[in-house]
């Protein structure tokens, strides 16, 4: 593995949580923007697109943005997957 420029970024952070699992929480927890975050933790609140986007003072497009991009880079596709996830990580 001396020459792994051609892994992406992805592949480099998983190899490197093979042989620190301690390591997967703050490299996954560390892809989400700190508006991704705040979202997440309104949801694990139980708030939905329209409380958070009064909450936060944002557009109800802009929270359903906001959520696909947590979806996308979690990996679920449904709001209780999400919480599951956030949970596991000490989310909210």
């Amino acid at each position: 593995m001396k020459d792994a420029s051609w892994f992406s970024r992805t592949v480099m952070d998983k190899l490197a949580t093979l042989r620190n699992p301690r390591a997967e929480t703050a490299t996954e927890t560390a892809d989400l923007t700190p508006r991704e975050r705040e979202v997440l933790g309104l949801i694990c609140e139980g708030l939905d697109d329209k409380v958070i986007a009064k909450h936060l003072s944002l557009s109800g497009n802009t929270v359903r943005n906001h959520v696909a991009g947590i979806y996308g880079k979690i990996g679920v596709n449904r709001r209780a997957a999400a919480i599951a996830w956030a949970r596991e990580r000490g989310f909210a």
